[in-house]
């Protein structure tokens, strides 16, 4: 039984190996962790999780195969061992994860100099900023796909209205969870001419926004190649509109189908160590992930 009362399945001690990076095939080190707390998301939008495959009845993961906090935070030390900096928590909607608060304050306690983050839809970020910054969050990404109301109501599926999560926006930035991001996701036909829009309306807030190009998560979300918006064309939207800002940050999210995934070098020889945005700046580290199911953490360090 762990702290909250939960049946916990027992872990073997490890057999630890001399710390040190994880090194990828171009001995490029991991220098961030993704931990999905939840596979359960309040909206059903139609590029990642749609409501005919994602309804009423799709049987999402029963509580105790989900990871408890004491499970995610010895993950999290390994990987913290091995040369992570940074663990960015997600989901599907990790603010439906009840007491998250709880498990950022446990990483900050056991993880301290890394960098804490957090990706969320928005839904419920209002009431939960102020609670997440004092447990030790340092940074937040809001997934925000149009300004107007109602392609984002269509979207996102659930009819939820834009103005919340424009508000969740400016309570995350006043409780100090800044610079925020915001995730656009472009597809061809049905938000795309909303790209200058919203880089007009945060140029000057202090956030970033970045435009993501709509990707193949599997055969889930009906992706075509016709319908994506390559990165370079949402860059030179936004670099033709005067009121834009002058350096757009652009980025390529990559799905999250394993636990470990790492975006692409642009040469075989390339130098740079890759992570989940491609953006002007060179980056520094590769992305690891972990899903929550309890199966992940039977099987010691991950590779």
């Amino acid at each position: 039984m762990n702290s909250s009362g939960e049946r916990t399945l027992p872990i073997p001690l490890l057999q630890r190996d001399a710390a040190g990076p994880v090194l990828d095939t171009r001995r490029r080190g991991l220098r961030d962790l993704r931990i999905s707390v939840t596979d359960r998301c309040n909206f059903r939008c139609t590029y990642c999780m749609p409501k005919d495959v994602f309804g009423a009845d799709y049987q999402f993961l029963p509580r105790a195969e989900l990871l408890t906090f004491e499970e995610i935070v010895r993950l999290a030390k390994i990987f913290r061992d091995h040369g992570i900096e940074k663990i960015r928590l997600t989901g599907g909607e990790p603010l439906l994860r009840k007491g998250l608060e709880t498990l950022v304050e446990m990483l900050a306690n056991e993880l301290p100099g890394v960098d804490l983050t957090l990706t969320t839809n928005g839904s419920a970020l209002k009431a939960k900023a102020r609670a997440l910054k004092a447990a030790g969050l340092t940074r937040i990404t809001v997934s925000l796909d149009s300004l107007d109301d109602a392609t984002f109501k269509t979207m996102n599926a659930v009819a939820f209205p834009v103005a919340k999560v424009l508000e969740a926006i400016d309570a995350a930035a006043g409780e100090g969870l800044a610079p925020v991001k915001i995730n656009m996701v472009v597809k061809r036909g049905v938000n795309d001419r909303h790209i200058v829009d919203m880089a007009r309306h945060f140029k000057g807030s202090g956030n970033i926004v970045r435009f993501i190009e709509f990707m193949d998560v599997g055969a889930t979300n009906g992706w075509n190649l016709d319908n994506v918006i390559p990165r370079k064309s949402c860059a030179q939207s936004t670099k033709s509109s005067p009121a834009s800002p002058p350096t757009p940050i652009i980025s390529v999210k990559l799905p999250s189908v394993g636990v470990t995934k790492m975006a692409p070098a642009s040469s075989a020889s390339s130098p740079a160590s890759p992570r989940l945005s491609v953006a002007p700046a060179p980056a520094r580290g590769s992305p690891a992930m972990v899903r929550s199911t309890r199966a992940y953490s039977r099987s010691g360090v991950m590779t």
